[in-house]
């Protein structure tokens, strides 16, 4: 008896006998006291890693398009080929009327540019009026490898005195002034227009910055001043050069169509300006006296990006933004205002006459 007893008693205190109702239900409940303190934490965290990660996103694509415009921005007025030599491939009469003549190579000459032909006494500058490569909507010169000019010398070896053989042809592509569409109806606080050998293939691109509203349209507000969130936009678009000066009823070719560049751009039309009080594009300019006109260059151009974040904390609810802003000065307009101001203007090549180009019903995608 006193055996059984004993067995008994261990079997009542043996650990492996379980919980008891009481002792699980208290258990239970400080699991569920933990996890609401923990659950809250953790959401928290999930909201502040996703935010985290939106804005690394958002600060890296915008960042990425900065140095895309600063690149592009700053090969704005390049004219491809500075300096190409080639030859005359025939024998030229002088004449006041334009006339196609044929060379050994066009690669990298448009209308506008400016030529030296021969040297000595037969020596002089001629104006590049058109060429095989012209506008397809307006072909000037037939055959291949001939530009159209006026040439008031004798080039050949039957002049008086002989050119030597073969008559050299250098064509001096000095910058364009204009490489930064700036007149009424093209550049302004939002919208940058401008041209230029910008990936240097020898290729002249139109290029043009733009913003349209975000669809849906959405809006939020900075310190009491609402801000509509735009999309910028970015489109390139080769150069079609026309024969000079440009025919009447010429109508410009249309820009390809634009593809999204910056999301979530955060600016107040009213007001010209994004949460920085800064408008997306200013300008410094100088004149330059084209002749017969006068072209308003663009030394120095200011970008600040004011860029939302989701668009708005995921953790607070408040709406998150950062700014980007860079100076940038194109140096080859820099070089055609000292050229201008050097007594230069004669030579410099005049906006093309396709620019500014149309936007198309299309133009956003």
């Amino acid at each position: 008896m006193l055996s059984m007893k004993r067995g008994l008693a261990r079997a009542r205190t043996d650990p492996a006998g379980g919980f008891s109702l009481l002792e699980t239900l208290v258990a239970v409940a400080i699991i569920v006291l933990l996890m609401s303190a923990v659950f809250p934490f953790l959401a928290e965290s999930e909201k502040r890693f996703q935010g985290n990660e939106a804005s690394s996103e958002a600060s890296e694509s915008a960042r990425a398009a900065m140095e895309v415009m600063t690149q592009e921005i700053g090969q704005a007025g390049f004219n491809p080929s500075p300096k190409t030599n080639t030859t005359l491939a025939q024998a030229v009469a002088p004449s006041g009327t334009p006339q196609c003549v044929t060379l050994n190579s066009i690669t990298g000459i448009n209308p506008g540019d400016w030529l030296a032909v021969d040297s000595g006494s037969n020596y002089e500058m001629v104006q590049v009026l058109s060429t095989s490569n012209s506008n397809v909507y307006l072909p000037a010169c037939s055959g291949p490898n001939q530009i159209q000019a006026r040439f008031l010398m004798c080039h050949g070896p039957s002049c008086t005195p002989p050119s030597p053989s073969p008559v050299p042809v250098i064509s001096y592509n000095l910058p364009y002034g204009s490489g930064i569409l700036a007149a009424t109806g093209t550049s302004n606080d939002q919208r940058l227009e401008f041209f230029g050998d910008i990936n240097q293939d020898g290729e002249v691109d139109y290029v043009v910055y733009s913003l349209n509203p975000a669809s849906p349209p959405r809006s939020v507000t900075v310190n009491g001043t609402v801000y509509t969130l735009y999309n910028m936009y970015r489109s390139a678009t080769p150069v079609q050069f026309t024969t000079l000066p440009v025919p009447s009823g010429y109508t410009p070719p249309a820009n390809n169509p634009a593809s999204l560049f910056v999301p979530n751009v955060l600016y107040n039309a009213a007001n010209k300006a994004g949460p920085t009080g800064q408008p997306i594009f200013a300008y410094s300019t100088q004149t330059i006296a084209f002749i017969p006109t006068a072209v308003t260059a663009v030394g120095t151009i200011v970008v600040t990006l004011c860029v939302a974040i989701s668009p708005q904390s995921l953790e607070t609810n408040v709406v998150q933004w950062f700014s980007l802003a860079t100076q940038i000065r194109p140096l080859n307009i820099n070089e055609a205002i000292a050229v201008n101001n050097a007594g230069g203007t004669p030579y410099l090549p005049p906006l093309p006459a396709s620019l500014p180009m149309t936007f198309p019903t299309n133009y956003y995608q």
